[in-house]
């Protein structure tokens, strides 16, 4: 009798009693596992209640009859029901029978010595396992039992959403296709699971060079037109392009047709089977040849990845994504990827053990039939040699199906021969045996083609540090020697040649060909700089042609330049039309910096001959020289200091760059020992030489932090600052020394903030106030002093807003407010000065709507807009005014909602549309002004929605369509403000897309999941939040009233963030949804000191109240 055996995913030990599930542990009665062993051991035949008395209670009184209430203890074991069996059926009046798969232990040699395989040979090589080949693969039911059992989980979870690593040759794509998707496809299917049918996508196999996004998309449509039945096809009536299209613009009408496909076939009765989770099965393999491939953005792959996760979450599909896990740092950046890790989506491939080794080596001969020689000097047969060999690296895999394939070609008669397995070199030296072998015997012609055709499979990235294979195509063959060369390689089976899109086209046959012939090891050594350059090249192109032939993006002068010119001089290396472009645009921009730069450093080095020269004359001579170099440090003043600020002003980084680099050289050689005729002469540098010193690290971090690379910058932000502090030592009164460590302190001060290190902001920024305050008192009117503390005294306002001290900030702020009007005055309203002063009343108003002063904080906008209205009668069409102005207008509106003035609301975002509509009739393309149209123009929708309620008649049309909304680009509010307009409109399918389509894209429900540090995000994504929490309320109340525990969880959610925010701000907003929050988790008295503070505010509350009390929101006294 077997007493270990899996049921499904259920392991079970019939000698101990137990059944386990990953670290679910059951114990149930004799009797009941006496049952159950007796219902697998005639598993899918029925077995009567008699049978199962006359073999368990044998010869002994049972009074009534066991066998119901036993079945129901192994149902409740099972997590099994009656009215939905995945393991238990009852037959009515017949019996029970196991529906769920059944697997003794140590029973894969039954089922080797019937599989009766004579079709070809049981070992695939190099070539993946397909669910026709499932009868011959062996050794990994372990891993299958374990893939199945997550897959299941998934279901449960509504989110069939799972991704296969594993080392380059570990079975990841066997195991899938041979071991999975078989017992899915099974007509009884597995765990509950049934699969129709599937698709299987080679990502190698698709062109990415070129539309990489739409082929992709293409050949997935394409695929997906065969699913059906002999009655029916699921998308009859769609052609490839339009089931593509709405792949991309409506994925739910895809998983609408498939839900329907699979109603009718069940009603129809032509599955045979009803069972709880029918699927497709998507696969998609070689995953790393997309996250590394640098011709499709990140964008499209991103795009990708929702759309894949939006068909999972309709459990009509199960997505199953295979990839090496040497790409894992890419996968992370996707958040559709990385989703539910932690409960099971990732399944990491492990070697096989030692017994599993021997299956795969030892089960395929049982099925097909072979036998092993046996060597006398061993005493072992080939078989145990092999197993033997592949024990000493398990992840030896590819050599070894290589291995056995040649064995079982090579083969005499039926028999595998040691002779054989010794002439190829055993497991590690079979591939390269075979490979170089056939090339010894090409002609030598023939031979050479080899350094032209590796360049088009071999893929490096990351700095060489990742070797990929990739397809080519045909007609990339210029010769006749490079034809035939692939061609050898096809016929013997270590490339494949297929029909990639309908075009001819060719790969290796698996990546150990790459890296097990020494041939192409040793051509990679050689050749790895210029495939790694390449690679850079074509990525750099892309960025380049994706920002309009930017020169932003072309390539940098010195190594990066000279590295890409060289591949230009490769024969073997080809280069496209657009890559060799931006070589030459490059190489013309860089000339003329080299120019540039030539005639800086012949004009120095002429000064630098002359102080020379000078120092070694008469006393004359020497105050000449003295006179030159302070012409030599004035030039270099002028170069760090006026020369860049254009350069700022202009954004020329790239030249910034330049010149700061001259400079700092020049600083740093003036500095060191000079020789003179007496020998070496210790210089005491001078202190603007120094100073410059200072300027020109501070120039370089800036265009580092300018080029997203904080750390450095803030490393060389901190040398300056090391030199400036030791300046300021010497001459504590020099304003310019003062206003250049204030900047210097501004920029830590920036950098911190941006880490949310807050403190060292505030200390930071401290200093930059205090460096400001010294200028200003040395020069009381000057300009720049007051600029300079205005900024200041604002700055340590945002520290202060940041850290929710909002009493603080105010007073920041408000000392901002008045060194701003101060210049202004001075200015004669100038636009910069009323531009600064407006957005200093708005920082203003943002507070004073924190500390619930909601009267005020209009008031405060108003003046802003009466400030930029009278700059706009000075200049008419000055966009930087109407973009301001606009936006304050819009503040005013979002603020006047809480005083119940919708009117007035509506009034402010029309006057805020016309402003900006008229701007982008200059700049119909400023994508910034278009994002902030589309938002008045939705928050207008919303808000004259809010003003309708109860009122909408079916003509009523709405001016928002989903495509305007659904790309990645367009700002988080705007979405929200969309899927609140639409609710308000009880438009609830169109709002639920949206709240698809926000989690997938900013992983919202993972954000909000986690405790939310208040001081970590701004007041706008504060808000964001809470109207996403709010809405998915809404949304929920109104699809599944009944699931009062989803509703229970996003009020506690609610409440838990606006808990933490309330405590230090009073905004109107805030309190309405944590009254809210407390109201639908039944705690009223939890929310009673805010509902007052609402009330005292003369606040309403807003009408979404109505969905959880609807007297609540026409009762809105203090006295609760």
């Amino acid at each position: 009798m077997k007493q270990q055996f899996y049921l499904g995913e259920w392991q079970v030990d019939a000698a101990s009693n137990t059944l386990s599930l990953g670290k679910t542990k059951r114990t149930i009665e004799p009797k009941a596992m006496d049952v159950l062993l007796l219902l697998c051991q005639q598993q899918g035949d029925v077995v009567s209640a008699d049978d199962i008395v006359a073999q368990c209670w044998p010869n002994a009184p049972t009074g009534d009859n066991p066998v119901h209430k036993t079945i129901t203890q192994l149902r409740k074991a099972l997590d099994d029901k009656a009215s939905a069996p995945l393991f238990i059926e009852t037959i009515r009046k017949r019996g029970y029978r196991v529906i769920a798969p059944v697997q003794f232990v140590n029973d894969e040699q039954a089922q080797a010595a019937q599989a009766n395989w004579h079709d070809a040979s049981p070992f695939l090589g190099l070539s993946a396992y397909s669910p026709a080949e499932s009868k011959v693969f062996f050794g990994r039911n372990a891993l299958t039992r374990e893939l199945i059992t997550r897959i299941s989980t998934q279901f449960k979870q509504h989110r069939p959403f799972t991704l296969v690593m594993g080392p380059s040759g570990s079975g990841k794509s066997s195991l899938v296709h041979a071991g999975l998707l078989p017992r899915l496809l099974d007509t009884k299917g597995t765990n509950g699971i049934r699969a129709y049918d599937y698709v299987s996508i080679d990502v190698a196999d698709i062109n990415l060079a070129t539309n990489g996004f739409t082929n992709l998309l293409n050949e997935l449509a394409a695929n997906l037109l065969d699913w059906g039945n002999d009655e029916k096809g699921v998308f009859d009536g769609f052609s490839a392009q339009s089931l593509a299209n709405a792949l991309q613009n409506q994925p739910e009408e895809i998983i609408n047709h498939i839900k329907k496909w699979f109603s009718e076939a069940v009603s129809g009765n032509n599955t045979g089977v009803n069972v709880p989770y029918p699927c497709f099965a998507i696969v998609i393999d070689r995953l790393e040849a997309l996250l590394a491939h640098s011709a499709v953005s990140e964008n499209e792959k991103q795009k990708i990845f929702t759309l894949l996760e939006t068909l999972s979450e309709s459990n009509a599909f199960l997505v199953l994504l295979v990839t090496r896990n040497d790409f894992y740092p890419l996968i992370s950046t996707y958040a559709p990827l990385m989703k539910n890790k932690a409960r099971g989506a990732h399944l990491d491939i492990a070697p096989p053990s030692l017994s599993e080794l021997g299956q795969i080596i030892k089960l395929p001969a049982v099925a097909a039939g072979l036998e092993w020689e046996w060597d006398d000097n061993s005493n072992a047969s080939v078989d145990d040699i092999i197993l033997a060999d592949a024990a000493k690296e398990p992840n030896c895999l590819p050599l070894l199906q290589y291995t056995l394939q040649e064995l079982y070609l090579q083969r005499q008669g039926n028999t595998l021969q040691l002779t054989t397995y010794r002439k190829l070199g055993g497991i590690e030296g079979a591939i390269g045996y075979k490979a170089e072998a056939l090339f010894a015997a090409l002609p030598k012609g023939v031979q050479h083609a080899f350094n032209a055709v590796m360049p088009l499979l071999v893929n490096l990235t990351d700095e060489g540090a990742n070797l990929t294979s990739k397809s080519a195509r045909w007609d990339e063959l210029n010769t006749d020697a490079e034809r035939d060369f692939v061609k050898q390689m096809v016929d013997n089976r270590l490339f494949v040649s297929y029909l990639n899109q309908g075009t001819a086209s060719f790969r290796v046959a698996h990546e150990a060909v790459l890296r097990k012939w020494d041939r192409v090891q040793q051509w990679i050594t050689q050749h790895q700089s210029a495939l790694s350059n390449k690679s850079s090249l074509t990525r750099q192109t892309k960025l380049w042609l994706a920002d309009g032939k930017s020169s932003a993006y072309l390539l940098t002068e010195g190594k990066p330049l000279i590295n890409a010119v060289a591949l230009n001089d490769m024969p073997h290396i080809r280069l496209s039309k657009d890559e060799q472009m931006l070589i030459k645009v490059s190489a013309q921009k860089a000339k003329q910096k080299k120019v540039f730069k030539g005639v800086t450093v012949a004009l120095l080095a002429c000064l630098t001959v002359l102080s020379f020269a000078a120092m070694l004359s008469s006393q004359q001579s020497q105050q000449l020289a003295e006179r030159k170099r302070i012409e030599a440090e004035n030039l270099m003043g002028f170069m760090i200091g006026d020369f860049a600020d254009k350069l700022r002003s202009v954004k020329r980084m790239d030249l910034l760059e330049g010149i700061s680099e001259q400079a700092l050289a020049y600083v740093e050689a003036a500095q060191e020992e000079d020789t003179g005729w007496f020998g070496t002469i210790a210089q005491e540098p001078s202190f603007e030489l120094r100073f410059q010193h200072a300027l020109s690290l501070q120039a370089m971090a800036e265009v580092r932090y300018y080029r997203d690379d904080a750390n450095t910058a803030k490393k060389l932000y901190e040398q300056a600052d090391k030199g400036l502090e030791a300046l300021l030592s010497e001459q504590p009164n020099n304003f310019g020394l003062l206003k250049a460590a204030g900047a210097n302190a501004f920029w830590l001060g920036n950098i911190a903030f941006e880490a949310h290190d807050l403190n060292l902001a505030g200390k930071q920024l401290k200093r930059y106030l205090n460096f400001s305050e010294e200028m200003l008192t040395l020069e009381p009117d000057n300009d720049t002093a007051l600029m300079e503390v205005s900024y200041a005294t604002n700055s340590m306002g945002s520290v202060a807003f940041r850290q929710l001290e909002f009493a603080h900030a105010l007073s920041y702020f408000e000392s901002s407010l008045a060194y701003k009007q101060r210049i202004l005055e001075k200015s004669g309203e100038s636009i910069s000065a009323a531009t600064a002063v407006a957005d200093t009343y708005s920082w203003i108003a943002s507070t004073l709507m924190n500390l619930g002063n909601i009267i005020d904080a209009i008031k405060t906008l108003e003046n802003a807009e009466v400030i930029l209205t009278n700059q706009l009668l000075s200049a008419p069409g000055n966009a930087t005014i109407i973009e301001n102005l606009s936006f304050v207008k819009v503040n005013i509106a979002e603020s006047s909602l809480f005083t119940s003035d919708i009117a007035k609301s509506i009034e402010k975002l029309k006057e805020a549309q016309s402003l900006l509509g008229s701007i982008l009739t200059q700049d119909p393309d400023n994508s910034a002004w278009k994002f902030n149209y589309l938002n008045i123009r939705i928050l207008l929708d919303y808000y004259q929605s809010k003003a309708l309620l109860g009122s909408f008649s079916d003509s009523t049309s709405s001016s928002i369509t989903l495509d305007e909304l659904l790309f990645d680009s367009t700002p988080l509010t705007t979405v929200i403000n969309a899927v609140h307009y639409l609710q308000n409109r009880e438009e609830w399918q169109r709002s639920k897309t949206l709240l698809m389509a926000l989690d997938k894209n900013h992983a919202l429900t993972d954000k909000l999941t986690n405790t939310v540090d208040v001081q970590l995000v701004s007041n706008k994504v504060l808000i964001n939040y809470t109207q996403y929490l709010l809405a998915t309320i809404r949304q929920t109340l109104h699809y599944k009233p009944e699931n009062v525990n989803a509703i229970h969880t996003k009020c506690e959610t609610l409440f838990k963030l606006t808990d933490s925010i309330t405590n230090k701000s009073q905004h109107p907003f805030f309190l309405q949804a944590q009254v809210f929050a407390g109201y639908c988790l039944n705690k009223p008295k939890a929310v009673a000191t805010q509902r007052r503070q609402l009330s005292l505010m003369n606040v309403p509350l807003p009408h979404y109240f109505t969905i959880i009390n609807k007297e609540l929101i026409n009762d809105n006294t203090t006295q609760l």
